[in-house]
């Protein structure tokens, strides 16, 4: 497939795409970049989940809240009905 180059020089040849594909690898080496490429993965995800398990209703401070015991107080006073008689 011939990619079209509307600005490009007319002495360059169009690259046959994909055929050429390979040679991106000459320039981005994975033995140079890989790692770096990781580790920067690593560092926004530790963020990224840093985040998320701080908000409200998330994480685990959130599971030993739900463990305590909830606050004992008096029940309201029973109101009184009123009867009614039908007839």
């Amino acid at each position: 497939m011939k990619v079209p180059y509307l600005l490009a020089d007319p002495s360059i040849a169009e690259p046959d795409h994909p055929e050429e594909d390979w040679k991106i690898w000459t320039v981005i080496n994975p033995a140079t970049w890989m790692v770096p490429f990781f580790a920067i993965l690593f560092i926004q995800m530790w963020m990224i989940h840093w985040y998320a398990l701080g908000l409200p209703g998330y994480g685990f401070k959130d599971s030993v809240r739900a463990a305590e015991t909830a606050a004992v107080v008096q029940p309201a006073p029973e109101q009184q009905v009123a009867q009614v008689q039908i007839q």
